[in-house]
């Protein structure tokens, strides 16, 4: 790692493929004001009553969606009867996404800062974390083993206890992207890259599929890295590395990313030899202004166009397949030795 790591004897996972490899990965979560994610903000579920559409177009493509599931969700009745019904019919698989703002204990933490989990201490984390494996064992009958800290919150505790209490996957790696404005964590010196973590057992960190790319190449890389503070921002200069194909910061993702967009973001993860692609989104997108990404019904046809085009370039161009996130350790060599 190129930074000091919250994963402690963390350990590179290379794949055992000799075709790519995707997985949906949607944040199932309450609809809120991002720009509010305190205690006592106003939210709904209803997004996740708009999944019938998705299903059919993840369905021709035989993908199956991983739903990481907030605290509001699992409280909703309604929406976890209709997600059992796609986890019996084998459509879906299920993890968990803590939201600390809406998920007890509550009471102590109203500020933007402590929206990031690993801003809480250590206790505090662990009770919250601890409540939402509760309520999902209770909705569904079996404890979670797939979890990602809200706003890609983690800290240098939330390692340990995710492998103190039996996950087995984390997601909570946003590469090349630092929240510090808003007093959460620097994930800039990452890439997306797996890796193996844990110094008692064996877990897999499966980052956001995020990468900045460019015919500038590390100059370029290391240009959008240190351009990006809020000074430059405002001077609009990492847009123009962006316009100018320097250096693009490129998510896997529907939201906020073309169809070429992403294409290029793949054509770079493949040629470094990246065989695992995860492809996320929100369910707030599934419901025209939920989210900065879906306004409107334009805006949901559009969302659901580039998620088709690229399920589609997957399947058919790179000749690769589809598969949920609970598989993706089993498609991997196995761990190395920890470093003593």
């Amino acid at each position: 790692m190129t930074q000091s790591s919250p994963f402690r004897a963390d350990r590179p996972a290379i794949a055992r493929l000799e075709h790519p490899v995707c997985t949906v990965v949607i944040d199932a979560e309450e609809d809120f004001d991002w720009l509010t994610p305190v205690e006592g903000t106003g939210f709904t579920t209803d997004c996740m009553r708009q999944i019938a559409d998705l299903h059919e177009i993840l369905g021709a493509y035989g993908a199956v969606p991983t739903y990481l599931l907030t605290y509001p969700i699992l409280a909703d009745e309604d929406v976890v009867r209709l997600i059992r019904r796609q986890l019996e019919r084998e459509q879906c698989a299920v993890g968990v996404q803590l939201h600390t703002w809406v998920t007890p204990p509550l009471g102590a933490e109203a500020s933007r800062r402590f929206s990031f989990s690993g801003n809480l201490d250590a206790g505090r984390e662990e009770q919250k974390l601890l409540a939402l494996k509760a309520k999902f064992t209770d909705c569904f009958g079996f404890p979670p083993t797939i979890h990602r800290a809200g706003r890609y919150g983690i800290g240098a505790q939330t390692a340990n206890l995710l492998e103190k209490h039996g996950f087995l996957i984390d997601t909570s790696l946003a590469p090349r992207t630092s929240f510090t404005p808003e007093g959460g964590p620097d994930h800039s010196g990452y890439d997306y890259r797996p890796f193996w973590f844990g110094e008692q057992r064996d877990l897999l960190e499966l980052p956001l599929c995020r990468s900045v790319v460019g015919w500038g190449g590390e100059l370029g890389r290391w240009l959008y890295q240190t351009l990006s503070g809020p000074r430059m921002t405002r001077l609009r200069v990492p847009s123009l590395l962006t316009r100018s194909r320097c250096a693009e910061r490129i998510t896997l993702s529907p939201e906020g990313n073309d169809a070429s967009a992403m294409r290029r973001l793949v054509r770079h993860l493949r040629r470094r030899g990246e065989m695992i692609f995860p492809l996320s989104f929100h369910s707030s997108s599934l419901a025209p202004g939920r989210n900065p990404y879906v306004q409107t019904r334009a805006d949901l046809h559009y969302f659901y166009d580039r998620l088709s085009e690229e399920l589609d370039h997957f399947a058919r161009v790179l000749g690769g397949r589809f598969a949920a996130l609970a598989e993706i350790p089993a498609l991997l060599a196995p761990p190395p030795e920890r470093r003593a």
